[in-house]
């Protein structure tokens, strides 16, 4: 069966993966890949926003902390990337390169804010 790590246990902290081997690959490297993989990524990106934005909906109709939830929905995608990471680690029978897991994450992270600026900033013309 094709499946991803399944949801860790509340409150459950994971050892800490070896350093050196396999990393994410880069949002340039995502744009070079075959246009069914990108697809799939497509989708995947879309799924995944639509899920927090009707989280987000529902924390906003109950008149919650919006932003502490998009904090912590945050650290919440991010072990889910790095679950996959592992899963994708495992497959390759790889190490984890948890330096170029937190460089991605720190490259994705100014890739969005360079994106939402682009978008304020197109928004104006």
């Amino acid at each position: 069966m094709t499946r991803v790590d399944p949801p860790s246990s509340p409150g459950g902290d994971a050892e800490a993966p070896s350093q050196g081997g396999l990393g994410p690959i880069s949002i340039a490297e995502c744009r070079e890949l075959s246009p069914q993989l990108r697809r799939d990524l497509e989708t995947l990106d879309y799924e995944l926003r639509g899920a927090a934005n009707r989280l987000l909906a529902e924390v906003d109709d109950a008149k919650g902390d919006a932003a502490t939830f998009l904090r912590a929905a945050t650290t919440v995608l991010l072990s889910v990337a790095a679950g996959l990471m592992e899963t994708a680690s495992d497959r390759a029978r790889e190490p984890v390169d948890v330096g170029a897991f937190k460089n991605a994450a720190e490259d994705a992270a100014q890739w969005a804010k360079s994106r939402k600026l682009r978008d304020l900033l197109a928004d104006d013309d």
